[in-house]
Order: structure tokens, then C-alpha cells, then sequence
């Protein structure tokens, strides 16, 4: 199956080829570094333009924050590099890099859409903690797929290695939770726009 003309910039229908599930959308993304530093440079932007906002209320929450979104953007790639070399699959590294560079506004489509029923559901009479907690594991749920279709895909691997790769990337990102824990009630509070539990007198 060839790649059609322009697939460098046609990543758009790629991903949503991909989002169900058509081994097709592999072809409409790059196979080297410049196609992986591309779909880098929005995520980059995104963290910039973020971090800039945060520096003017909290300088050091906003350099914190940026680097530990920095590291779970770099850290699949990071990750994936070394089991690549383990497992001789280099050569497509760059494109399974890629398209989880690209992943996050899939799930930001993906997450909308079922919020969106998930509202309609609770306006038909459906409870509302139920209606949260099935949006959370159907979106859950579909992300883990996702990362797990575009690893064996990607990268040409059996379902125990891609869940191994995929498992891998999991341990790192609630390392960075517990990371971000660690910065107390007040620094989630900011970023979340939740007040902090009081303390009792």
C-alpha cells in the first residue's frame, strides 16, 4: 500500500483513520525527524504559550509545570527509543513518535464528544455520578486502546510487546502524578481552580 501524495500534510485524516481502528492511517504520516519535530512544535507552542500565562501568577509553579509537561511529552518518545533498539524496530520509530505527538487533540475531540452524550444522558434522567464515571472509563478506556492499536501498528509489534511499551509509558506518567502531588494542595489548587481543603481551627 503506497502513501498518498502529501501524506506530510494530511496528518489530520490520518488520525482519524486511525481513531477507528484503519491500518491506512499510518500513510498519511512522515517516517523521519522532521515529521517528528513538526508534530512536536504545536505541543511545544501549547506549553510555551501556557507557562507564560501561569509565570505572571507563580513564576516557579509555571517552570515546574512546564517541565513536567515537557517530560511526559518527550518520555513515550524516550521510552519507545530504547525498546525500539531492543526489539530492531529504529526505522520506525519516528513514525509511532509522531502520531502520539498528534494523539492529545484526537482524545481532546475524542474526551468532548463524550462529555457531550454524557450531558444529554444526565438531561434524559440518567444519574450524574454514574454518567461521569462511564464517560472517565469509556475515555480511559479508548486511550489506552488507542496507544496500544498505534504501538502494534507503528512499530510492527506483538500485543505483548506493544502492551509492554504501553504499560511502560502508564508507570512513567504516574510518576509524574505522584511528582505533582508532591507540590502540596496549594500548587493543585492553582492549576486546578479548586480551593484548598481549610484546616481547621
Amino acid at each position: 500500500m503506497s502513501r498518498p501524495p502529501g501524506s506530510t500534510r494530511r496528518s489530520g485524516l490520518g488520525l482519524m483513520l486511525l481513531a477507528i481502528g484503519r491500518k491506512r492511517g499510518f500513510l498519511y504520516f512522515g517516517t523521519d525527524s522532521e515529521a517528528y519535530l513538526a508534530s512536536l512544535a504545536p505541543l511545544l507552542a501549547f506549553a510555551l504559550v501556557s507557562a507564560g500565562l501561569l509565570a505572571l501568577k507563580a513564576p516557579w509553579v509555571a517552570a515546574a509545570l512546564f517541565m513536567l509537561f515537557m517530560c511526559q511529552v518527550l518520555a513515550p518518545a524516550v521510552i519507545a527509543d530504547a525498546l525500539c533498539r531492543r526489539w530492531d524496530r529504529t526505522d520506525r520509530w519516528a513514525l509511532y513518535a509522531t502520531i502520539l505527538n498528534w494523539a492529545p487533540f484526537l482524545f481532546f475531540m475524542v474526551l468532548s464528544g463524550i462529555m457531550g452524550i454524557a450531558g444529554a444522558a444526565v438531561q434524559g434522567g440518567a444519574p450524574a455520578e454514574s454518567a461521569a464515571t462511564g464517560s472517565l472509563l469509556l475515555f480511559y478506556g479508548y486511550t489506552l486502546w488507542f496507544q496500544w492499536f498505534v504501538a502494534r501498528g507503528a512499530l510492527n509489534l506483538s500485543r505483548v510487546r506493544a502492551a509492554i511499551l504501553l504499560g511502560s509509558n502508564l508507570m512513567f506518567g504516574l510518576l509524574l502524578l505522584i511528582i505533582l502531588a508532591l507540590f502540596g494542595d496549594q500548587t493543585l489548587a492553582f492549576v486546578t481552580g479548586l480551593k484548598p481543603p481549610s484546616s481547621s481551627s
